[in-house]
């Protein structure tokens, strides 16, 4: 996991969370759960991101409880079903529609009324929850590719600057956010038609884009000291690879705006 947490720190958290009264809300159980997984999967590495690879499954049933939803698999996020029922009567920003456009994850974020998930681990948890509420509005097969795609894209882009900088706390709470970050733009995709309408070759614009992210990568390279001279040109090839992943990925013109977008939002 990306979040590090001492034995210790955990008994006081939940001696706190106990002494407090707090263990009634789900959100907290979730905070203690997140926590206490966190002291059995600790890493020397704990801010790096790891490379994006395969299928990602953030909305399932956990199988050793039928009534558990597990949000995020990776970061072992998990809810009762009676627990999110209750999350939605309260936050009023996990209540999507469709036809109706939602508010951006950092926007539903600022105006939440819950107020469980301050901190950082805690707008991580928000944005996985609002992905997986956002998610069910969008039940088709085109929703389901497009989704997974989105991620893989975000996350080689989350990936890339993580690597230039040596990683860092952002990039791991971006890994999980990209989950939020995604579903938005399928929303915005379905809400205006104007990707449908753009069916032209897009091959000139997508070659651009990804020259002068290959550009940026050499540059970063060449003026940072952190990384040594031998070491660069393995991680070139290893960043020029993810860069021809992007390729393979971005086949029209909904993929190369909103990967565009989210990196020049982002990093």
């Amino acid at each position: 996991m990306a979040f590090l947490f001492s034995g210790s720190l955990v008994v006081k958290l939940i001696i706190l969370a106990l002494s407090l009264n707090l263990m009634k809300s789900p959100i907290t159980l979730l905070f203690i759960s997140i926590l206490t997984a966190a002291c059995t999967h600790q890493s020397a590495k704990n801010t790096a991101v790891t490379k994006p690879v395969g299928a990602v499954n953030h909305d399932t049933i956990s199988k050793g409880d039928r009534d558990t939803v597990v949000i995020d698999s990776e970061r072992e996020f998990k809810l009762a079903k009676h627990d999110l029922q209750e999350l939605l009567k309260k936050e009023p920003s996990f209540n999507f529609h469709e036809g109706h456009y939602p508010d951006a994850p950092e926007i539903a974020y600022a105006i939440r009324q819950v107020p469980d998930f301050e901190s950082e681990l805690g707008q991580d948890i928000y944005y996985a929850l609002y992905a997986h509420f956002l998610k069910k509005i969008h039940p088709y097969k085109k929703s389901a590719i497009r989704r997974q795609t989105l991620i893989k894209i975000y996350r080689d882009i989350n990936y890339i600057f993580s690597t230039l900088v040596h990683g860092g706390t952002y990039f791991g709470h971006q890994h999980t956010r990209i989950l939020a970050d995604a579903e938005y733009s399928i929303s915005s995709g379905e809400y205006s038609d104007c990707y449908d309408e753009k069916q032209y070759d897009i091959s000139k614009q997508k070659q651009l884009y990804l020259n002068a992210l290959k550009q940026q990568i050499t540059d970063e390279l060449n003026s940072n000291f952190e990384f040594l001279d031998k070491e660069k040109p393995k991680v070139k090839k290893e960043l020029f690879e993810i860069v021809k992943e992007l390729d393979n990925l971005i086949t029209d013109y909904f993929y190369l705006e909103n990967a565009r977008t989210f990196q020049y939002a982002n990093y």
